[in-house]
């Protein structure tokens, strides 16, 4: 054993976590007890990971009864004989899982796990610590590969299927290629994971700097399929002009232009961008990041296209396919367990992706047009616009002069968002030029939607600059009331036409 790989063995060792480990296995007599799995992969590999160790020992719930008492943590029954202690070290949240030895033996336990990168131990007891790997896992940790133990353990837990896309990408490593053959062939199996632990691989993987390359290889591997059957008529459906792939590969190919566009987001927004990373990297909810559901809609944006397909005049149309893609996405998060408040974003951004095209083919872009998509959309207006980007430089796979002219009317559009949307905020902040019930009193309306629509209109004409108090509000919504209710009128007709 090399000295470099000692050397990272006794840090493991004796991390703080891991010496207080020892220290109560030994007063509980739970020993022996071997720390295996991630943490001691990412330590071997020198890659500072999360404090989240996996240990086997002969009697589970008495080790982490002693630790849930020894880091004053939560202890969770998670399944048969598997148990969790949650706890905080140095500010830092960590958690500890603790499972049997299976077959009795700790080497009979490392050849039943997942991976053979995942497949090390070292026994808590042993002070220098010695590795333990019965299935080659420090070799393929040098060829930076990732092997199954066994085929069989992919059919044990089809989750693992999964998260070999999900190691790969998070190693940067490559899936050795019996292993890749043996998750191809069991690929259906997945469907009998839990939804939930699909949709946690499935998102860590969304969130990997280049996911659009793993999700490429969940294509290769026919896992794509099997997680999304609904991505399985994209294959083949053909496009026209000026589009150079079938509706499949053209999603894959955002995604990838996606991850292009926020690795060069400094360069492209330049005062825009921290705050919309910032926004992007924060958690949506139950651990997806908008990041990682950005790259979601990017993948799924174009699912209604084959139920809409139609040609005429010898000409390709997807009629009504961000509607039709809507309600698919919103079929598909549910499956997958996502939150209310990450389903009804991404169908949002589905639903509207087309938006910012058509407003930039518009003859002539209103400052008002530009004021309703940004207040329409709210903060999903900059994902609608991040993806349109994405969308168009993967129909021509390169930055030609389409994806330039594009560019150039994001960046406009967040100009003024930034110059003209952001002031108009800070006056709604300090408050409105009118509230409802003085609206109400002083033009003499009855309460219902009408006063809510003359509101927003106000919002508006004073975000544009038009209205800057109380009077010229009150004098613009006297002039122009008899239009306002022919306005409202259709609106709300249009809104009835359309759920019928």
């Amino acid at each position: 054993m090399t000295r470099s790989i000692q050397r990272s063995l006794r840090a493991v060792r004796h991390h703080a976590v891991v010496e207080q480990i020892a220290l109560a296995a030994a007063g509980r007599g739970c020993v022996p007890v071997y720390l295996v799995g991630g943490f001691l992969r990412d330590a071997l590999l020198r890659h500072p990971g999360a404090l989240d160790i996996d240990l086997v020992c002969a009697d589970p719930p008495l080790l982490g009864a002693a630790l849930a008492q020894r880091f004053a943590g939560t202890i969770v029954h998670l399944a048969e004989r598997l148990w969790r202690v949650i706890f905080s070290h140095r500010q830092e949240r960590g958690q500890v899982d603790i499972g049997p030895l299976r077959g009795g033996r700790i080497l009979e336990d490392l050849r039943h796990r997942d991976f053979t990168v995942n497949a090390l131990a070292i026994s808590l007891e042993d002070d220098p610590p010695r590795l333990m790997d019965p299935t080659g896992g420090l070799r393929d940790l040098k060829a930076e590969r990732i092997r199954v133990t066994t085929p069989e353990v992919l059919t044990e837990d089809p989750l693992r299927l999964l998260r070999s896309i999900r190691l790969a990408a998070q190693l940067g490593f490559r899936i050795e290629k019996r292993s890749a053959e043996a998750i191809r062939c069991r690929a259906l199996l997945l469907r009998r994971a839990a939804p939930e632990r699909l949709r946690e691989e499935f998102f860590d993987i969304l969130s990997a700097p280049d996911a659009g390359r793993w999700l490429a290889a969940m294509d290769a591997l026919a896992l794509l399929e099997a997680l999304v059957p609904e991505m399985r008529p994209l294959r083949g459906c053909l496009q026209g002009p000026p589009h150079r792939f079938d509706v499949l590969a053209h999603s894959l190919e955002t995604v990838r232009a996606l991850d292009r566009i926020l690795r060069l987001l400094p360069g492209l927004l330049p005062q825009e961008a921290a705050s919309v990373i910032a926004r992007l990297e924060t958690e949506v909810e139950g651990g997806v990041t908008g990041t990682a559901l950005l790259r979601f809609t990017a993948l799924v944006h174009d699912v209604g296209k084959p139920d809409v397909r139609s040609i005429e005049d010898g000409r390709v149309r997807f009629l009504g396919h961000a509607e039709r893609g809507a309600e698919i996405v919103e079929e598909i998060s549910r499956r997958l367990r996502l939150g209310s408040r990450a389903t009804a974003m991404a169908v949002t951004i589905v639903r509207e992706h087309l938006r910012p095209l058509h407003l930039r083919h518009t003859p002539r872009i209103t400052a008002r047009a530009r004021y309703r998509f940004w207040r329409d959309l709210g903060p999903l207006a900059a994902d609608c616009l991040l993806l349109s980007l994405a969308d168009i430089r993967a129909t021509a796979a390169r930055e030609g002069r389409a994806f330039r002219e594009h560019r150039g009317f994001v960046q406009e559009m967040f100009t003024f968002h930034r110059r003209r949307m952001a002031a108009a905020e800070a006056r709604g902040r300090r408050g409105r030029l009118l509230d409802g019930h003085e609206l109400m009193a002083r033009m003499r309306l009855s309460p219902g939607p009408f006063v809510g629509f003359l509101l927003a209109r106000l919002d508006e004409e004073a975000g544009l600059g038009a209205l800057r108090s109380k009077q010229e509000a009150l004098r613009h919504l006297k002039r122009h009331l008899p239009a306002l209710r022919q306005e409202f009128a259709r609106a709300s007709r249009l809104d009835l036409s359309r759920q019928g």
